[in-house]
């Protein structure tokens, strides 16, 4: 794939590599670009509720938080595209011998990479709840199940991530920080789930 952006590709050719034994794109790249069409789903609710006359003390808010909207499908999408160079860089290390200098030097800032990569993922899907969770109380009610599926993905985006980080972290030799992600993982995943499901709530689902 070499660098190529995600977000540059049609959505065939992504699922296409997404779907080939390539090692990347992989499981974080998929979060991240989940997250991205949900943060994109967002942005529509968005779209509909901006302008609307029973909408109007609203309306500040509302582009307050489209703005943020746009920063985290940038955002998204920029850490799918890091999260394959991680797992690429990753993936080559793996390869090599356990003795092999290059392995040896380059592998736990590899490792750390690739497990802070999806961890930031994480945190953009996080966010994205927040954001829809802004939104449900003061959007377009038309638009509502939108939202709801835009949570939806969020939360999808959190899990998704959340494997890689799990994952990766069961490799890291200091087993007491190896602990502290999968307590930190296992929260994020409740904390997902509590606000999708709140979030749904709000949308009348």
């Amino acid at each position: 794939m070499g660098m190529e952006r995600l977000a540059s590709l049609s959505i065939d050719d992504f699922l296409t590599r997404l779907g080939s034994k390539e090692p990347v794109p992989g499981g974080g790249a998929a979060a991240g670009v989940t997250g991205a069409i949900g943060a994109a789903l967002a942005q529509m609710v968005v779209s509909y509720s901006i302008g609307r006359k029973n909408l109007a003390e609203h309306q500040d808010a509302l582009k307050a938080i489209g703005s943020a909207l746009d920063e985290l499908l940038a955002r998204l999408t920029h850490l799918a595209d890091e999260d394959a160079t991680a797992y690429a860089e990753l993936s080559t290390l793996w390869g090599l011998p356990k003795d092999d200098p290059k392995r040896v030097k380059g592998w736990n800032l590899a490792l750390d990479r690739a497990i802070a990569v999806p961890t930031g993922i994480m945190d953009a899907g996080a966010k994205l709840l927040e954001l829809c969770a802004q939104l449900a109380p003061i959007c377009n009610k038309n638009l509502l199940s939108d939202l709801a599926g835009a949570s939806a993905l969020a939360e999808a985006c959190v899990r998704a991530a959340g494997q890689n980080v799990r994952v990766n972290a069961a490799m890291l030799e200091d087993t007491d920080a190896s602990e502290r992600l999968m307590a930190d993982l296992a929260s994020r995943r409740r904390s997902a789930g509590e606000k999708r499901a709140e979030i749904e709530r709000a949308c009348g689902s």
